[in-house]
């Protein structure tokens, strides 16, 4: 229901009463005619239209229902106009009447044309009623008013609908490409919050936050305006700079402006910064001159402003204006200073939710990432996993990922955005603290440094990749895991890792390191299980086990396959004459020769005691015989010292078998490997024998 005061429904009936004056005169001709009558008619409606043009302006009384006086009024003033036009000229001009028709649902809507419409048409048939004339004309044109102010009317309708519709749409592509989901999902090597923590995520949320925050904002200030029907509503908040300035508005103005801030020097905004109250100001007979968010004179008469303050801090000013006198009261101030309390609890909900989500996503980053790490125990499927992962982190442009190797060097294992193929290839660092004054900044787990200074400080890093020069700075990052280096992560980036990233990447770079540990601990206790312990050789269960899977690929693809048994000639004499460390100096040395002298694909293995092997695929025996005859005598011209300076020399006899020549399976080839090197000892040791099905020969 409408709640209007006593002097607003006296306003109304006055009108409605001066209307109806209007139409009678215009129904039975009065002042048609140049005489007194006729001035009287004039003046009466000059009156009225002063009196309706005023009531419009300076009342309070409901917008639609003063839409409905002013269309009322503009009708009833054009069809007098119609009138004397037809009177004085002999002009018919109501032919023309559906143009002001439209005009009207232009301004007003399509209510107020149909309203006027009506009204027009009563006063047409009535006025030839009355005169006795025909009416079909005015009744066609009627018809014609009413169609013409339907059509306008549902056109304009069906513009706003599509421009609303375009607005929501706008609003959902602002939104949609900041939003996150808050479970970890997909596949096992994906880190679904990496993204969102990084220097750039945050900036992403934090944009998605403050469109959530302005849409609110500005849902309060246009319901405020439309509540106390203002002219203008302005909410300004403080900046980074603390300054305040417009943030949301609503505004029936086309002359205003939010891009000036305020000021203590304002007239009258300056007098609510010092004194931190509200202004009221609501009989003004001039304009309120310097208001900071017109650009021209509006004829405000009505003017409240209320400050939001948060611990004796003005964070806020709500400024309302009217075109009306006595527009704002007391109860005014309390319902603005409810809303400046709300605006506040909600700048502080959105900041909380803003470090709530992002607590939730840094430990979800944190989860998934170890989870990530969990899967995985090779060297290389970690440095894939985790750089990736840390590049996005630290928003950098590439990243180098090696491993520590026995030569206290590094291996490169992965890169990511390398331009270069480095892969495999060996990088010594020195990673040790440097002297203070060099590095552009020290943190506890990486050293940033101006990529300037790489070819300074990193001459082989340098030589091996020379970043991009838009680069501007690299980190060098140590991994350790068990107070022993075990890696390292080099980045390539625009600008430094800050201190809030850094304290996340300490984190995972942690991490890393023990996952990284682990995988090194993981393959050498895999070592230990197949290798021998003095030679480092393969053992003789791995032989074994190695032996059944290259029977089967030589039989499978019809390939020959070689075995060696070696023995050490007189092993035990030479036990006995120098001791047995010295004897096991010598099974040393000949590991080192076999494998200084077999090819990568050959395999080698100590059968155990003085006894050793040699697995040569896709060989046939005159090809083993050529490594045997090689390796022994590499082994016959090698000279040794015991540790009391005496000369040690040693030989070794050499049996050879192959398939599918002298064995069908791995018995057969291990049995016949083994005569053939019995019958080099039975020949006077220190040479190669080759078995056969007939026997033995040279």
């Amino acid at each position: 229901m409408l709640n209007l005061k006593k002097k607003h429904i006296f306003i109304i009936f006055l009108f409605f009463l001066m209307l109806a004056a209007t139409s009678a005169c215009y129904l039975f001709g009065i002042g048609y005619g140049s005489d007194y009558n006729n001035i009287l008619f004039l003046i009466f409606i000059a009156l009225f239209f002063i009196f309706s043009i005023t009531s419009y302006i300076a009342t309070k009384i409901p917008q639609n229902i003063k839409n409905t006086m002013l269309s009322l009024l503009i009708v009833a003033a054009f069809m007098v106009m119609l009138a004397y036009i037809e009177l004085t000229f002999r002009f018919n001009a109501y032919s023309s009447i559906y143009l002001i028709f439209s005009l009207i649902t232009l301004l007003f809507g399509m209510a107020d044309g149909i309203i006027t419409v009506v009204y027009a048409a009563v006063l047409f048939l009535t006025k030839d009623y009355v005169s006795s004339t025909p009416y079909g004309r005015f009744l066609f044109y009627s018809i014609v008013s009413m169609i013409s102010v339907i059509t306008i009317g549902l056109l304009v309708a069906y513009e706003r609908k599509i421009i609303d519709r375009l607005k929501n749409k706008i609003a959902t592509l602002q939104e949609a490409p900041v939003e996150f989901s808050l479970k970890p999902g997909g596949k096992v090597d994906s880190v679904q919050y990496s993204e969102i923590i990084s220097d750039d995520g945050l900036k992403k949320e934090k944009n998605r936050l403050m469109v959530m925050l302005n849409e609110r904002l500005f849902n309060i200030v246009d319901t405020l305006r439309s509540t106390i029907h203002a002219f203008t509503v302005i909410l300004y908040l403080t900046d980074n700079d603390m300054k305040l300035k417009g943030r949301e508005i609503s505004s029936n103005s086309e002359w205003i402006t939010m891009d000036k801030p305020l000021s203590t020097d304002d007239p009258y905004i300056g007098w609510i910064l010092k004194n931190k109250k509200s202004m009221l100001l609501n009989e003004i007979k001039g304009d309120i001159k310097d208001i900071p968010y017109y650009t021209r004179n509006e004829g405000i008469k009505s003017f409240l402003a209320v400050p939001a303050v948060r611990a004796n801090d003005i964070i806020g000013i709500i400024c309302v204006d009217s075109l009306e006198v006595q527009a704002f009261t007391d109860e005014h101030i309390k319902l603005l200073t409810v809303i400046s309390n709300q605006i506040i609890d909600l700048m502080d909900n959105i900041e909380l939710q803003y470090k709530l989500r992002y607590d939730m996503y840094e430990k979800g980053a944190m989860y998934t990432f170890v989870r990530t790490l969990s899967h995985h125990i090779d060297a290389s499927d970690i440095a894939k996993a985790s750089l990736s992962e840390i590049i996005r982190i630290t928003s950098a442009s590439a990243g180098i990922f090696a491993t520590k190797n026995e030569h206290r060097s590094f291996d490169i294992v992965f890169t990511q955005n390398i331009d270069k193929d480095i892969v495999g290839k060996d990088l010594f660092i020195d990673t040790e603290p440097m002297h203070d004054g060099i590095l552009e900044n020290q943190l506890s787990v990486n050293s940033q440094v101006m990529t300037s200074q790489i070819k300074l400080l990193y001459p082989a890093l340098y030589n091996l990749y020379t970043p991009d020069k838009a680069l501007k700075y690299t980190a060098i990052i140590s991994l350790r895991g068990k107070m022993e280096e075990v890696g390292l992560i080099v980045l390539f980036m625009e600008s430094t890792i800050n201190e809030r990233i850094s304290i996340i990447l300490d984190t995972l770079i942690n991490q890393v390191s023990i996952s990284l540990y682990n995988s090194i601990l993981f393959d050498k206790l895999g070592k230990l299980a197949i290798t021998d312990g003095l030679t480092n050789l393969h053992n003789h269960r791995h032989f074994q086990e190695y032996l059944e899977t290259e029977i089967k690929e030589a039989i499978r693809y019809n390939k020959p396959l070689a075995l060696l048994m070696i023995d050490i000639d007189h092993f035990k004499i030479l036990n006995d004459t120098h001791g047995h460390p010295q004897g096991d100096r010598v099974l040393k040395k000949l590991s080192e020769i076999i494998m200084q002298t077999i090819r990568d694909v050959d395999y080698a293995a100590r059968y155990g005691g003085e006894e050793f092997c040699i697995l040569l695929p896709s060989t046939d025996a005159k090809g083993a015989y050529k490594t045997a005859e090689r390796l022994r005598k590499k082994i016959e011209t090698s000279a040794m010292k015991s540790d009391t300076g005496e000369a040690m020399k040693f030989t070794i006899s050499i049996g050879i078998s192959s398939m599918p020549e002298d064995a069908k399976n791995k018995d057969e080839l291990i049995l016949h490997a083994d005569k053939g090197m019995y019958g080099s000892k039975e020949n006077g040791r220190n040479r190669t024998t080759i078995y056969d099905i007939i026997g033995s020969k040279e």
